[in-house]
């Protein structure tokens, strides 16, 4: 019922229109002939005018002129076809009126020349109304085109100059980006010169800490696929950072084959994963190790991780970490890419399966 509201109120205007229009001419053509007929006669006689209207103006007109030379031709036979169409029906209409109703005021309808030029005058004169609706419809949609265009080129000029302001901040902030690593690398290397003599581990410590920071803010720079085999070699490194923290009391497995060093895939996902682990997990228990594992069969990489959940880490639920991997491989495998969480009272597990990985000849 709504939906039908909604669509009558569409029509307003159309139906104000026939409102003022039906009664208005029956007076005029009643007082200038001397004679008015039934209520009967104007409901049926003006149902079909109305319909010849809407059928020209909706229908008829917009295929005619849906070609700019064919319609010199469609036009008269579009038209002949709908008064032929429309002189049948008003006869039938007549004639089944004049013999089951007393609302017509003569005995006999004959079909004669007489008969059909009268309706051909009533069929132009809604012909002609329905013309001007459609070219009031044209003149409108151009109107609403033109406008519509307008706006696209405003939008596509606003976007131009946001995206250039955007491009300029980013070229400052790229730049100021890289005078800090460069004045961080310049201080761990002096670092590492210092205490290279009293702490050889140490100092190795603040090397491999460079090394995966460099790595870290070269993929940021990039948009390109790497090979596994460099983050693998960071992942590695990280391990390393954090046995030398712990003393060498770290229990993790690390596993992969040797073939999966030469599969392209967007970086910054396996030392992310990495570093959750060491981030929320518990990996000094010596029976329970945490676990980073890498699988390629056929052409899926599957990477898993799990490890026991530190509950001296306080809960911060999805990490900004991990939605920023699910957000990655999302935007560049879609669907075929997988990623799924799962943790209870003890572990935490983690796995992302990718499809269609590439891989390096």
């Amino acid at each position: 019922m709504k939906k039908f509201l909604a669509k009558l109120d569409s029509y307003k205007i159309h139906i104000r229109s026939w409102l003022l229009f039906i009664p208005i001419e029956i007076t005029v053509v009643g007082l200038a002939s001397g004679v008015f007929g039934s209520p009967g006669i104007y409901i049926v006689h003006y149902a079909l005018n109305i319909a010849l209207f809407y059928l020209c103006g909706d229908l008829i007109y917009p295929l005619v002129f849906k070609k700019r030379i064919v319609w010199i031709w469609k036009l008269p036979l579009s038209l002949l076809a709908i008064y032929s169409c429309y002189l049948f029906v008003n006869y039938f209409v007549d004639y089944y009126i004049n013999k089951h109703t007393s609302w017509l005021l003569f005995d006999k309808i004959i079909f004669n020349s007489r008969y059909a030029f009268g309706v051909l005058w009533r069929a132009l004169q809604f012909m002609g109304f329905s013309a001007f609706y459609y070219l009031f419809k044209a003149y409108n949609r151009a109107i609403l085109t033109k406008a519509q265009l307008e706006q696209d080129r405003y939008n596509s000029m606003l976007t131009q100059k946001e995206t250039e302001v955007k491009l300029s901040y980013a070229t400052n902030a790229y730049l100021k980006a890289q005078i800090n690593p460069h004045l961080l690398f310049n201080t761990l290397s002096a670092i590492y010169t210092d205490i290279y003599m009293s702490s050889p581990r140490s100092a190795e410590a603040v090397m491999t800490l460079s090394e995966v920071m460099r790595f870290s803010i070269d993929c940021e720079n990039t948009d390109e696929l790497i090979t596994l085999g460099e983050e693998i070699d960071q992942v590695e490194n990280l391990i390393k950072l954090h046995q030398t923290r712990f003393e060498d009391e770290l229990n993790i497995q690390f596993t992969y084959e040797d073939e999966l060093r030469a599969v392209k895939f967007i970086p910054l996902i396996l030392l992310t994963v990495a570093e959750n682990l060491f981030k929320h997990g518990l990996h000094t228990d010596q029976n329970i190790p945490a676990t980073l594992s890498l699988k390629l069969i056929e052409d899926t990489l599957t990477i898993t991780s799990r490890n026991l959940i530190n509950q001296n880490k306080k809960k911060t639920g999805f990490g900004k970490g991990l939605e920023n991997i699910r957000q990655r491989i999302s935007l560049i495998y879609a669907k075929d890419a997988q990623f799924d969480v799962q943790s209870d009272e003890k572990f935490f597990r983690l796995t992302i399966n990718v499809k269609g990985v590439e891989v390096e000849k």
